[in-house]
């Protein structure tokens, strides 16, 4: 049923662009105004064009709130307080290296005037040069308007730390530059943090999103597949790496949700984990037999992302402790999943978690099962994250039905280390799991392992 499902959509997949409707848009913007009474959120579209990207790629809160996946040189405004909508748009540059011909929601340079009103659903659209008159006049008419302007969500928790000396402004991420600048334009306004608000309007999916999401994650099964099939001894992570964003493009994807997370042996810890997202080579090596494999990966669909994965062994087979460090970890996992429901949090999850892995700790057989479960304790947290636009969105404070979220919990030991992840819908009544079936079991993921190969 799933392989059919999956013919099905890749048929389908030319049409799947107008998904999200005008209407959604509204909708999306009408919430985000009733959080901000008191101000004006500004959103600035991506602008930036690299030959090293395999496509252009819009600033995630910008979209949702549009709908424009292409937009350079574009600014919102939402207005709480007057209850509407501007969009200050940039002109094309007089020279260029190309002539821009797309059009509609497909637009690189939206047109100011009433067209691009009536086609975007928005109340005003005009040039950007008129940015600083228009909020100006409504801080003149409201002394008190507050501006709100994104922090950069968990990206901002990737960086490596200020990057320029002290007293220097800030020349990236790009939202720390757009504060600072709305900061000098208006240097008396409040400025707040919108991500929160625009956290919190944005986890509850529509049933247009959860469709896409359902969608993205269906695709990604071959890429997943191609990468346990690829894992060999002696090949190198960036092999299996390339055969995933192949395969994520062969299913009619744009493209991977992020580059691939093949980390063999050491590599797959929690001490280089992140290591590779800072290293030119992103921590390259060849497997080696015996090791473990964390495939982590998803497949990126009409601009939402998958996110899921499974512990593969190098060799096609785990070994005895293997085996039951997996096994421990595959049903603390499920007592976490257990617990995903409206009302509850991610603190239960992980408590629930834990509590599984503590109460087997004495009957464990393995040196490395017992090594592996000395780790947790009732305070350990694990990783739990919202999906969407953005491949890591906040997880929600408490769950509600249309969350949709990834789980990910890790146990360590030497230089191995243990994953599993799935995507879940929280529904009325619990957790939908909406990413495509996995063996979760040493034996199932060994039976499986040998069938890929032997293609």
């Amino acid at each position: 049923m799933r392989t059919l499902r999956l013919l099905l959509l890749l048929c389908l997949v030319p049409a799947l662009a107008g998904a999200v409707d005008e209407a959604e848009f509204a909708r999306r913007r009408r919430a985000l105004m009733e959080q901000i009474p008191d101000g004006i959120v500004l959103l600035r579209s991506s602008s930036a064009m690299t030959w090293e990207a395999s496509s252009f790629r819009q600033d995630p809160a910008f979209y949702y709130f549009t709908g424009l996946a292409n937009a350079h040189q574009a600014i919102l405004a939402i207005d709480g307080g007057a209850k509407e909508t501007w969009l200050f748009a940039g002109p094309a540059p007089e020279s260029t290296l190309f002539v821009p011909d797309l059009r509609g929601l497909e637009s690189i340079f939206v047109a100011p005037g009433a067209e691009s009103e009536h086609a975007l659903g928005l109340e005003h659209v005009v040039p950007w040069d008129e940015l600083t008159g228009v909020v100006g006049s409504r801080r003149t008419q409201d002394g008190k308007v507050a501006l709100y302007v994104d922090s950069g969500g968990f990206a901002s928790a990737l960086s490596l730390g200020g990057n320029t000396p002290k007293g220097v402004p800030p020349v990236e991420p790009s939202w720390a530059v757009w504060r600072k600048v709305v900061h000098d334009l208006w240097p008396d306004a409040e400025i707040k943090d919108a991500t929160p608000i625009l956290d919190s309007v944005r986890a509850v999916k529509s049933p247009a999103e959860i469709a896409l999401l359902k969608n993205a994650a269906d695709v990604t099964l071959p890429a997943f597949w191609s990468a346990v099939a690829a894992i060999r001894t002696g090949r190198r992570q960036r092999a299996v790496e390339a055969a995933v964003v192949s395969a994520c493009v062969e299913a009619g994807a744009e493209g991977p949700s992020f580059w691939p997370w093949i980390r063999s042996g050491p590599s797959a810890g929690p001490a280089s984990l992140f290591e590779a997202l800072a290293d030119y080579h992103n921590l390259d090596r060849a497997m080696m037999g015996g090791e473990l494999v964390r495939v982590d990966l998803g497949c990126e669909l009409r601009l939402y992302k998958a996110d899921y994965g499974r512990t593969i062994p190098v060799s096609g087979r785990f070994d005895e402790g293997q085996r039951e460090v997996l096994e421990l970890l595959v049903g603390a996992y499920r007592a976490g999943v257990a617990q995903m429901r409206p009302g509850a949090n991610q603190a239960g999850v992980f408590r629930a978690t834990a509590a599984c892995v503590i109460e087997r700790r004495g009957r464990l057989k393995t040196p490395l099962a017992r090594e592996a479960a000395a780790t947790v304790d009732e305070r350990t947290a694990f990783f739990l994250h919202g999906i969407g636009l953005d491949l890591i969105e906040a997880s929600p404070p408490v769950f509600r039905a249309g969350n949709v979220i990834c789980y990910e919990p890790r146990l360590t030991a030497r230089d191995q280390s243990f994953f599993v992840e799935d995507t879940f819908l929280i529904t009325a009544s619990g957790a939908e799991r909406i990413s495509p079936e996995l063996p979760y079991t040493a034996e199932g993921l060994e039976k499986e392992i040998a069938r890929r190969r032997r293609k």
